[in-house]
Order: structure tokens, then sequence, then C-alpha cells
């Protein structure tokens, strides 16, 4: 302030000091009885509230993201296991005339890794038997020869077997739709049901490939009966379900063939035994049953016998 008692310069009489730099703001009023605007939550609390929402909205999003790349992987690693275990089947029936049972214990062969829970010889033991289960089970894995074809087998055999020897020196001749040095390579199409072992994914993903259908069979609730699923491939669906359907054709078959012998309380307690079938081997602690998707693999290989088919 100037000397004299006048007000300093750029200051207004009567106005408070707040931007003074040794002057402190005033403090806030005191707020009057039934004025509640100062209860409202200030804009750190709104944005806590906020992030609390965003969390419990993305959180089950998150979880099935994890899960789900947990359950992709594990399907990737039987997928690359398959391709050598196909490879292993095509090499076994090439060396053993194409025969199926040799065939399939190559793949089991193959498939013995994936399936081993240690490396000693227990584990080994134990993947083992597993993988012979799963490779002859015929409802988790089919075995196709795609070549030769049976009309190419049947033209280009002599007698029981179909040749292999000096296959540069027979002729070309086409019999069958390909000629013999074409029907002596091998090729195998092999179509497993991997299981889905994550929790809470598994029944996703299942219901994602089944359409339809695998939502009624999770949820045992149907309103339409006329509805089919979106992919009409039954082939994995679970085991309990497929002994189930196998069960109820039966059924259906035997009364069409004896004019409705069994009754339809007998039925139904044929039908319930066959949900409830157990599915779980105790001593290898494997569920034969469960939510399954298919996987595809082939291979072809030279023959390197004749060929019995």
């Amino acid at each position: 302030m100037r000397r004299g008692g006048g007000v300093a310069d750029g200051v207004v009489k009567g106005t408070p000091k707040i931007n003074h730099p040794f002057r402190f703001a005033p403090s806030p009023p005191h707020p009057r009885r039934g004025d509640s605007s100062w209860m409202l939550p200030t804009t750190r609390e709104k944005q806590r509230g906020q992030a609390i929402i965003e969390y419990i909205i993305l959180f089950p999003v998150m979880v099935l993201l994890i899960l789900g790349t947990v359950q992709f992987a594990l399907i990737y690693q039987a997928k690359s296991t398959l391709d050598y275990a196909t490879f292993m089947a095509a090499r076994q029936g090439a060396l053993k005339n194409a025969k199926k049972l040799y065939i399939k214990d190559g793949l089991a062969e193959g498939m013995t890794p994936l399936y081993a829970n240690g490396s000693d010889l227990v584990g080994m033991l134990r993947g083992r038997t597993v993988a012979m289960i799963e490779a002859f089970n015929p409802l988790a894995t089919e075995v196709d020869i795609l070549n030769p074809t049976k009309a190419a087998y049947d033209a280009n055999k002599v007698g029981d077997k179909m040749p292999n020897d000096n296959l540069m020196y027979r002729p070309t001749t086409v019999k069958g739709g390909e000629s013999i040095q074409d029907a002596n390579v091998l090729t195998i199409k092999v179509k497993y049901c991997v299981p889905l072992i994550v929790p809470l994914v598994n029944k996703v993903i299942y219901s994602l490939y089944f359409g339809y259908k695998a939502i009624v069979n999770l949820s045992g609730v149907t309103f339409d009966e006329s509805s089919t699923a979106t992919n009409d491939d039954n082939f994995c669906e679970d085991l309990r379900d497929q002994l189930h359907d196998k069960v109820v054709d039966g059924i259906d078959a035997a009364n069409g063939v004896l004019g409705g012998v069994i009754p339809t309380d007998l039925a139904s307690t044929i039908t319930s035994i066959g949900k409830s079938f157990p599915t779980t081997i105790p001593i290898l602690n494997w569920n034969l049953a469960g939510y399954r998707i298919p996987i595809y693999a082939t291979a072809s290989v030279r023959m390197q016998s004749p060929a019995k088919m």
C-alpha cells in the first residue's frame, strides 16, 4: 500500500483480495439448512463409480477371452499331434497292406504324447492306453481310406492283393479311375473328436459348433420339435447323447418290426439308462464323453506292401 493510507495498485476498494500472493482464499460458506447441493459427489467420485461399472461389464468378457485362449491352444496342440499321428498311421498302413487295424494302431502310437501325464513308464503307459481307447472308439475317431478307392483296387488287384513291385515298369493304363501307380499311394483321412476340457468356455464352443441342437442338449429344454441344428454332423456329440439316440432308434426299429411290443414305460426307462451311462474310466481317470468338436487330418504315403482291402 502507498504511504498515506492509499489503496494498492490494481486493487479496488471493497473487493476481496483472493488473488493477492500474500492472501488465502476465503473458506467456503457453511451450508444453509435445506441446501443439499454440497452433498453431491465430486468428479473423482464419479470417475471411481464409472470404473467399477466398466469393470463389472468387462470382467466376464475378459474371463471368456482368457479361458477361450487356453482352450484353443489345447485344440491347436491336439491338431498338431493329430497331423503327426495321421502320418504315422498312413506309414503303418503302407507297411501292413493298408489294413485299418494297423492304421488305427499307428494312429494311437502317434497320439500317445497327447495323453501321457508323465515322462516315466507309468505316464507313458497311461498315454498309450488312452490313445488306444480313443483311436479304436468308433464314437470318437473315424478313419477313412481315400486312396486307393474300391473301384481302383478292384480293377488293379491280382488275386486278393494289388501289386506294388516294379511299378515303374508296369503299364500306366487307367483302370477304375486311376493307374496302378497312383493306386499305390495310400491316402487316409482321420476325423477325431477332441475333448473340450476348459470349464465354461467348453459349453460355449460346443454350442457354437453344433448350434441349436447343442443348446437343447445342454439345457434339456426345447420349444420347437421341428427345429434342427445348424450343423447336421452329430458325430462328436456327447457320448451319452449318441448312446441315447442309438437306444431310441433301436427301440423304434424294434417296435416297427414287432408291432409296438416294447411298452412306453419300458422304453422311457431304457432311454434314461442310456442318459445316465457311466463314461469315466476310474483307473485312467479318462472321460469318454464330455463336450467335443471334430478336427481333421490327412496324410499320403507310397505303399511299401501289396494292398489287401
